[in-house]
């Protein structure tokens, strides 16, 4: 049976001590908790930065390279022979044989831009594909599961043209084989969301 000097003791020293202690206790669990979580975060900020640094944003910038010399490449392309389609007709009141003669001198310049085409694509275009799948290849670790899936893409792309460029193919194999880039768009709609997904989460 508790005294009066028990029951002091108990509400004076006992309690307070159990309380001090429980809420240390305490406060050291949500420490942790808090400490935990901040990690986590903190490992979470590093992949995505991780993933954006070493993987998306280097093929983002390749895929932006890519796109800025075809388009370049396909004006060039569509005003050439817009243009040499308008110099091949006669104007009214010219002479046609004499047209013609000068449209024909006029032949080498404008194919100046078909070789000029052809050396873009096999000099500056072509590596930039390549370097694609290396990179992807090297860092394949950073890459979101849906990216993943068109690695076999791109490197079947990019293998069919080096073959086709070496004269390894015969020509009706190569023309079935040698596709569109267009067949790597879903490849480059898929690079636009992951990076756009990661960096709206870096930010946050």
């Amino acid at each position: 049976m508790f005294t009066f000097f028990d029951m002091t003791t108990l509400i004076t020293t006992v309690i307070p001590a159990a309380i001090a202690a429980a809420s240390g206790l305490l406060g050291v669990v949500v420490g942790g908790w808090i400490t935990d979580r901040n990690q986590r975060r903190e490992r979470q900020h590093n992949r995505v930065r991780e993933q954006l640094q070493g993987f998306y944003s280097p093929l983002y910038g390749m895929r932006v390279r890519i796109r800025a010399k075809e388009d370049v490449l396909l004006k060039v392309t569509e005003a050439s022979e817009a243009t040499f389609k308008k110099l091949v007709v006669p104007p009214a009141g010219a002479l046609k044989d004499v047209h013609f003669k000068y449209a024909e001198g006029r032949v080498p310049d404008f194919a100046k831009v078909t070789d000029e085409n052809s050396r873009q694509v096999s000099e500056e275009i072509m590596p930039l594909y390549r370097q694609m799948v290396e990179h992807f290849s090297a860092n394949m670790g950073l890459a979101e599961p849906s990216t993943l899936e068109y690695f076999g893409t791109l490197l079947e792309f990019v293998e069919t043209w080096d073959r086709w460029a070496r004269n390894t193919l015969p020509p009706e194999v190569g023309a079935t084989l040698c596709q569109s880039p267009e067949r790597l768009q879903p490849f480059y709609q898929d690079l636009e969301t992951q990076s756009a997904r990661l960096r709206k989460r870096l930010n946050r």
